[in-house]
C-alpha cells in the first residue's frame, strides 16, 4: 500500500469587511482632519499636485488648519488659475505631466516681474526627493521652501504659519490689514 502525503492548506478565515468598522475608521480620519483651527491670517493658497489623493489630502490638511485652498493638477492649470486670482502661497509638486513644478515656479516668478504683487507669492515645493541637490534645484527655480512627502500636518502648519505671519506683518506695515 502506498501512502501519499500531502501538506494541508493552512486555515485562513474568509476576509470580511465590516462596514461599521470601515465607517468608523473613515469617521475617525475625517474627525482628525476636520477644521479644528482658525487661520492665522487670511491666505489665498493654490495646491498644484497631479496625484488626486495627495491633492485631496493636502486640501484637507489646509482645511484642518483653518484655510480654504484651490487645487489644480499641473503647472499649466496653475498658470491659468494664477491669471484669474492672486495667490499668496503655492504648494507645488515637482513631477507633474504637462508642466512640472520647476517650470511652473519659474513661470510664476516671470509673471510677477511683469505683473508685480507685493509681497511676492511664496512657493513651497512638495516632493519625495530629499537630497540636498533637490533642495538647491528648487531654490534655483524660484521656490522659497521645501516640504517632503508624505506630507506631515505639523510641517505644513509651520510653512503656512510662516507665510501668514509674513503677509500679516507686510500688511500691518503698509496699513492695509485685511482682518479689519
Amino acid at each position: 500500500m502506498e501512502v501519499f502525503w500531502k501538506p494541508a492548506k493552512p486555515f485562513s478565515p474568509p476576509i470580511m469587511v465590516d462596514k461599521t468598522v470601515q465607517r468608523l475608521n473613515s469617521t475617525l480620519v475625517a474627525e482628525q482632519l476636520a477644521p479644528a483651527n482658525v487661520a492665522v491670517y487670511p491666505l489665498a493658497i493654490l495646491v498644484v499636485e497631479d496625484n488626486r489623493i495627495n491633492r485631496v489630502l493636502t486640501l484637507k490638511m489646509l482645511s484642518h488648519l483653518g484655510y480654504s485652498a484651490d487645487g489644480v493638477i499641473n503647472g499649466r492649470e496653475c498658470m491659468q488659475a494664477m491669471a484669474l486670482k492672486t495667490y499668496d502661497l503655492y504648494l507645488m509638486d515637482l513631477q507633474m505631466p504637462v508642466m512640472d513644478g520647476f517650470t511652473a515656479s519659474r513661470e510664476i516668478r516671470r509673471w510677477h516681474q511683469v505683473q508685480p504683487v507685493q509681497p511676492a507669492p511664496y512657493i513651497c515645493a512638495l516632493t519625495a526627493n530629499v537630497m540636498p541637490k533637490d533642495r538647491e534645484e528648487c531654490l534655483a527655480a524660484g521656490m522659497d521652501d521645501f516640504l517632503t512627502k508624505p506630507l506631515r500636518l505639523e510641517a505644513l502648519k509651520i510653512v503656512v504659519t510662516r507665510v501668514a505671519e509674513k503677509l500679516k506683518n507686510f500688511h500691518q506695515k503698509a496699513g492695509q490689514d485685511p482682518q479689519n
